[in-house]
């Protein structure tokens, strides 16, 4: 849709602050929907260095995640300790979001009665053979959806605080 077709084209960035909160909080189910639009997240382990961040393909299977790794870092961060987090981020309609899933991520085995057709369709995008594949089990799942403040947006005509013009 052309962006002069939206409601608020021609609107300059105060008006469009007044008509949305800075940051809307999604619902779970517009989170959900987020998820299943989207290939690739960002999937954080933790270390006893802290955090490890490892870029994962995945799919949404009921109110889980799966996603497939090479025996390895991730494979031992997991194993050691499930708690995990995972974040996908976009835009949408001009407008930026971001979902974060925390929750426990545990090694589907081959016993495991879920659906079958999971283990064929979620194709790895990295080379190499993933033979171990986690379920991430929920404890939360949030958004926000929000207006840059940093970079021009074709949602205002005027530049926002903090953006700076290319040199």
């Amino acid at each position: 849709m052309p962006w002069d077709c939206r409601p608020w084209a021609g609107l300059r960035r105060a008006a469009i602050l007044d008509v949305m909160d800075a940051n809307t909080t999604l619902s779970v189910a517009e989170c959900w929907r987020l998820l299943e639009s989207q290939l690739m997240g960002r999937l954080a382990t933790a270390t006893d260095h802290g955090p490890r961040i490892w870029p994962i393909n995945y799919r949404v299977r009921g109110e889980s995640l799966i996603f497939r790794s090479a025996p390895g870092s991730k494979v031992w961060d997991i194993g050691r300790d499930g708690r995990v987090a995972f974040e996908i981020d976009g835009i949408e309609s001009g407008l930026y979001w971001s979902v974060v899933v925390q929750g426990t991520a545990e090694v589907i085995d081959d016993d495991d009665p879920g659906p079958r057709p999971e283990r064929d369709e979620l194709t790895p995008v990295a080379p190499g053979p993933k033979p171990v594949m986690f379920r991430i089990t929920p404890e939360s799942v949030t958004g926000v959806r929000f207006v840059s403040a940093l970079e021009p947006s074709p949602l205002w005509n005027d530049r926002p605080v903090g953006w700076r013009s290319p040199a």
